[in-house]
């Protein structure tokens, strides 16, 4: 092996090959670090979101001037609800129900001032609601209408509306004290019932009522057109999923856009680590053919050589082997170099992170191992082919 190796090596450029390393290390680097940044940022995108429960998304379909005209429907068909439910990104989906009759609510508290106002009612099943309490229920024996008031409803109140009007503040105790009387009117009748806020909802901003009450009412009191739901709340386990937005944006859905930001974002970093995959592959690319042509470049330099020890009884896998292990320990270097520098910039880029206050870990991510092992494989064997094919032929000629 050593005297095929100094036969062989004897009178050799290194210049290519070492460009041809430089090349090769610059890709890998650029790859590994890209793969590496992106996994990174998804864990941060998952674990900066509610960990224990999924994403609740609300989507309905923007409003148009057909709608107000009432050339077009704002509702979903049960077709265009069965789509959504078939979506990779959905795992559970289910239609809100509104009244459809109208709603109004006063007081009569001699501690509160009496006040009047109309309402609308939202429900949809109990599982995909954030208040979880006894009183959430309707029994129409005791005929108490329990209510859920977005946390953001009560916001607008004390941090506007009082400020501005010069009106005491409210909170939530107090709110849950009051008595309302809701009146349900309909059909040529009417019937009052009492109203008790129960909690404020963080998830829905919509005024809701047991799934199985407003079913009651719009059965007992409902002469409405039924134009079919008008939003649909939607349980995705993984709101980074892009498809989401693309489903919603594809179909003209809309929803509250803060809700899909990591999301969004999650399709900037495909882009961005597309992009680098792909000049990595190009650089990787020319490396690997300036390692094959430096190759071929040795055999053919040594030709008359790999002919000579062919006549002595060499065989032609036995030439090949210097040529091999110059490749097999250029590409382990690469290798090594490759996941060194990535590991550096891991570790950089976690201690970056760290004074936003973002946890991402210093350690390389184990599909790094894989790829940079795999790559090194792929282009070894592709060389080695070329090698075995080019001293074989030189053997034979």
């Amino acid at each position: 092996m050593r005297t095929l190796y100094k036969i062989l090596w004897k009178d050799q450029s290194r210049n290519h090959l070492l460009w041809a390393f430089l090349g090769t290390v610059a890709g890998f680097v650029l790859l590994l670090g890209g793969i590496q940044f992106y996994l990174n940022i998804k864990n941060v995108l998952q674990e900066n979101r509610d960990l224990l429960d999924p994403e609740y998304i609300v989507i309905n379909k923007k409003v148009d001037i057909g709608q107000t005209l009432g050339l077009t429907t704002a509702g979903f068909t049960v077709e265009e609800i069965d789509e959504i439910r078939k979506q990779p990104f959905a795992r559970e989906v289910a239609p809100f129900i509104s009244n459809m009759f109208p709603v109004s609510a006063y007081t009569e508290n001699e501690r509160f001032p009496d006040f009047y106002t109309e309402l609308f009612f939202e429900a949809v099943p109990d599982d995909y609601i954030d208040v979880k309490s006894e009183q959430w229920k309707w029994n129409r024996e005791e005929g108490i209408i329990p209510v859920i008031i977005p946390q953001d409803y009560l916001n607008l109140y004390n941090f506007g509306f009082a400020q501005s009007q010069g009106l005491p503040r409210i909170p939530k105790e107090i709110i849950s004290m009051v008595n309302v009387k809701i009146r349900l009117r309909g059909r040529a009748k009417f019937d009052d019932f009492p109203g008790k806020i129960i909690g404020f909802s963080n998830r829905i901003n919509s005024i809701l009522v047991p799934y199985d009450f407003l079913s009651w009412a719009n059965k007992e009191y409902g002469y409405f057109e039924n134009k079919g739901p008008s939003r649909i709340i939607l349980v995705s386990n993984d709101p980074t999923n892009p498809e989401i937005v693309r489903f919603i944006e594809e179909k003209g859905y809309d929803t509250i856009r803060e809700k899909l930001k990591s999301s969004r974002m999650n399709i900037i970093l495909k882009f961005i680590v597309s992009f680098l995959v792909l000049l990595a592959a190009i650089i990787i690319g020319l490396a690997f053919l300036v390692f094959l042509l430096s190759l071929q470049l040795m055999i053919s330099r040594s030709a008359e050589k790999i002919r000579r020890l062919s006549k002595l009884g060499y065989h032609y896998l036995e030439i090949s082997r210097p040529y091999l292990l110059i490749l097999f320990l250029l590409l382990l270097g690469v290798t090594l170099i490759s996941m060194v520098l990535t590991g550096i910039l891991t570790a950089k880029f976690s201690g970056l992170a760290a004074e936003w206050s973002l946890d991402i870990p210093e350690k390389i991510d184990g599909i790094i191992y894989i790829t940079s092992f795999g790559l090194m494989l792929l282009i070894f064997l592709a060389n080695m082919a070329g090698i075995f094919i080019s001293t074989r032929r030189l053997c034979k000629g």
